[in-house]
């Protein structure tokens, strides 16, 4: 009790108070992570050759289930406050993306897909763009042969989906070999240099195979992961160069439009998202691609998801899904939930009709606390705070190494 006490005061300090519900929860370790570390020690040293880019494949899962359902808002399950951290950028005001979606798939959910459009000659590698990047993994030999996108959400810590790194249920023996980020990747322009890893996260109801999912590894509640990036070739952390974006839980920026409107707008939970990666389909994977839609909460018994058009393709998985995009603008205020360039969610799977998924941050059935440490609720919570602070992982504890936050 002691403990409890000493820890409840610290978390008080903060500005997060914890219940009791939640300590037990973190003192069992609640569906906890698994690390790569061990099964992949012998990678760390070797070096690894890239294949040619018409050779690489996508790791990304496609989805058959293409259900028809009203998601009516009020029958939904959202459990515990939005909140979110901010980016290294520290903006705090943002307003809704002004991009209007103009086409659609067979879903007939509208987006924009594109190039990222700016004024230089290499877009992509300007701020908040150049915090997301290409991810290469080697798959079952020495040579990066596979394809995902990613983002950094701290100084060494990148995000990305845990199909990208691990194969579904397949244990110890589903781990790709290591992984290559490059951030602002555009052609052959690869400003940042790279940034390699073979230490990675992922939550062990993914590991074992025992998620909530609709398909066998594929609609998932937590279908996220984090990664250890090592420096690059200069000595650099990749967040000390590009920064990072915050990461937001329980639907954070999202909101059920007021039911004045809602003749127009419909009842559903939805937020305005811009989708970032480098979908093998576009530009031959190799220069960074953004989506604009409404993403729309999708809720099913204890499935958690957030739906979109797109019409993004394998290699983009892994990438943000992020609220408030963008750069302030001085002068009106930009409304409530504003923090820039939060990321809550990432691309985790894809189908035929022009939609996309994601795996929704926050609480669920497998991660039910509201906090996780001081590192926000439910699953992307437990993945941060066991990356950069949980004591019983000696091998990451991100934050006393000056390579999390």
């Amino acid at each position: 009790m002691q403990v409890f006490i000493r820890r409840s005061l610290a978390i008080v300090s903060t500005g997060l108070l914890l219940t009791l519900q939640n300590y037990a929860a973190l003192a069992q370790n609640e569906s906890p992570t698994v690390s790569s570390d061990s099964v992949n020690q012998s990678f760390r040293s070797q070096q690894f050759d890239t294949l040619p880019t018409d050779k690489l494949k996508s790791r990304m899962p496609v989805s058959s289930f293409n259900s028809r359902s009203n998601f009516n808002s009020s029958t939904l399950s959202i459990t515990g406050s939005p909140g979110a951290v901010n980016s290294s950028d520290s903006n705090s005001i943002n307003n809704a993306l002004e991009n209007s979606p103009f086409s659609f798939g067979a879903s007939k959910i509208p987006y924009s897909t594109s190039r990222v459009l700016g004024g230089t000659a290499n877009p992509a590698q300007t701020s908040p763009y150049n915090k997301a990047g290409k991810l290469y993994m080697a798959v079952g030999g020495n040579t990066y042969n596979y394809i995902c996108s990613a983002s950094m959400i701290g100084k060494s810590l990148l995000l990305t989906a845990a199909h990208c790194v691990h194969d579904f249920g397949k244990g110890n023996a589903g781990w790709v070999r290591r992984v290559k980020f490059v951030p602002a990747k555009n052609n052959s322009s690869e400003p940042h240099l790279s940034y390699e890893s073979s230490s990675y996260l992922i939550p062990t109801t993914y590991f074992n195979g025992t998620d909530t999912c609709v398909q066998t590894g594929v609609v998932c509640n937590n279908d996220i992961a984090v990664v250890h990036l090592d420096n690059n070739s200069r000595g650099q952390q990749a967040g000390n160069v590009v920064g990072w974006f915050g990461y937001g839980w329980n639907g954070y920026s999202y909101a059920v439009p007021a039911s004045a409107y809602q003749s127009v707008f419909g009842n559903k939970l939805f937020a305005s998202i811009t989708q970032l990666g480098y979908p093998g389909s576009f530009d031959s994977g190799l220069v960074m691609q953004i989506n604009t839609a409404y993403g729309a909460f999708f809720g099913s018994g204890n499935l958690k998801n957030t739906w979109l058009g797109s019409a993004m393709t394998g290699g983009s998985s892994g990438g943000p899904w992020l609220v408030n995009f963008g750069n302030d603008a001085t002068g009106e205020n930009y409304g409530s939930q504003n923090i820039r360039n939060v990321v809550v969610g990432v691309s985790s799977y894809g189908n035929s009709e022009q939609k996309m998924g994601s795996s929704w941050f926050g609480q669920n059935k497998e991660f039910s606390a509201s906090a996780y440490g001081t590192r926000g609720a439910g699953n992307i919570g437990k993945l941060v705070y066991d990356a950069c602070d949980n004591p019983a992982l000696a091998n990451w504890r991100l934050q006393t190494k000056g390579r999390c936050l």
